[in-house]
């Protein structure tokens, strides 16, 4: 029974001294390690900085995740909450008719510099708005485009006078009341002349134009009316990633839209070729980076082949000799990845400074997130413990009596 001993700490010390007595051969497995993994880590880096950039950008544009209908058409308040409801809508706003969606304004004291404003409505948690004003409460509060701002002469805390005029029975109608001014959006999220009011008062001003209504004196009592009819909408995914699906969901039930969907099929689309492309890449440098691993682990096997047969006759089990190049393997494969990961991250650094210039602000040419570097230790791992499975099935065939003829 002294033969089926295991000697797995011996055995891994053996290997470990074995590794050290031969530094110059243990630094040529790394540095072929090295040079296989090193650049696949770096283009595993660029694809990953590429696509953070574009999907950051994409982020950073409010109208990214952005729908809206394009045509007039009826929708009941229902049909915009199973709308809304959906799980991969994260906010809608109705929209009134678009030739009633205006008004002329010009800032107080400053007549003859007025124009005509597009109306945009708003409610709770507006996305575009939630970094501007949390949320308009009330009807005589507006947010205004920042080239809205301009050409009125006005800014935040200002007040403009705002006209609203109608034909009825064949005489022109004309009211006029003050809005003021609680933000300016800037030109990134809308580059149009247009004022972000509270939907009441969006409603209101249709009502009024259509003479469905007549104008109250006082703003804050204009009501919502329970059953109205809507126009349009724009609305918002939870992610770019819930886009393209939407917005096909939309067409097909007859809605003209607007979207950038196209632009996020391209990113995803991006995203598949350039996956696709690693991995075919990652692959031969994968298989060449075994076939050095092993073909090393074999020959070294070979060299000690009646150092590890005297082990035998020693009591040493095959078992023993099987964890003999499996912790070499271990140790080769960790050095050489912590080694490549470093190179990769230098010339990686180096890369984003050399293209600093044209990135925009806080944009990366090359990132090494978490999953690249465990992905690299653990596939690098990974790899060595198969290969050295074969010179440890290798040097498990070796039988005792072979170290005895070679005394």
């Amino acid at each position: 029974m002294k033969y089926k001993r295991f000697h797995g700490a011996l055995s891994a010390k053996f290997a470990w001294k074995d590794l050290k007595s031969e530094p110059i051969l243990s630094l040529c497995l790394v540095l072929g390690i090295v040079a296989v993994l090193a650049p696949l880590i770096v283009i595993a880096g660029l694809r990953s900085g590429v696509l953070t950039s574009v999907r950051q950008t994409l982020l950073e544009d409010p109208h990214a995740r952005e729908i809206v209908n394009i045509s007039n058409r009826s929708f009941t308040d229902q049909t915009l909450k199973q709308l809304a409801n959906r799980k991969d809508v994260q906010f809608l706003a109705p929209r009134t008719r678009t030739l009633a969606a205006s008004l002329f304004m010009e800032k107080q004291g400053d007549l003859g510099s007025g124009r005509h404003i597009m109306l945009t409505p708003t409610i709770k948690n507006d996305l575009l708005l939630k970094d501007i004003h949390p949320f308009i409460e009330n009807n005589h509060e507006i947010i205004l485009s920042q080239s809205a701002a301009n050409h009125l002469h006005v800014k935040k805390g200002d007040e403009i006078t705002a006209y609203l005029n109608r034909i009825l029975n064949g005489q022109k109608q004309q009211v006029q009341f003050s809005l003021k001014i609680i933000g300016i959006v800037p030109p990134s999220i809308t580059d149009q002349d247009s004022a972000y009011v509270t939907l009441p008062l969006a409603v209101g001003i249709e009502n009024y134009q259509d003479g469905i209504k007549d104008w109250l004196p006082q703003l804050k009592d204009l009501p919502l009316p329970a059953q109205t009819i809507y126009s349009g909408f724009r609305l918002y995914t939870h992610n770019i990633n819930e886009l393209p699906t939407l917005d096909a969901d939309l067409r097909k039930s007859g809605i003209d839209i607007i979207s950038k969907a196209g632009d996020v099929e391209g990113l995803l689309s991006l995203d598949k070729r350039l996956s696709l492309l690693f991995i075919c890449v990652a692959s031969l440098g994968g298989c060449g980076l075994c076939i050095s691993l092993g073909a090393g682990l074999w020959a070294n096997t070979e060299r000690k082949r009646k150092s590890l047969a005297l082990l035998r006759f020693n009591g040493f089990s095959a078992l023993d000799l099987i964890l003999f190049p499996l912790v070499q393997a271990i140790i080769l494969a960790l050095s050489g990845a912590i080694i490549a990961l470093g190179a990769a991250y230098g010339a990686g650094q180096l890369i984003n400074m050399l293209f600093s210039s044209v990135l925009p602000p806080n944009h990366a040419l090359f990132l090494l997130n978490s999953w690249i570097i465990f992905g690299a230790l653990g596939l690098t791992v990974m790899g060595g413990i198969i290969v050295s499975l074969l010179s440890g099935n290798r040097a498990a065939k070796i039988q005792p009596w072979e170290g005895v003829t070679a005394l």
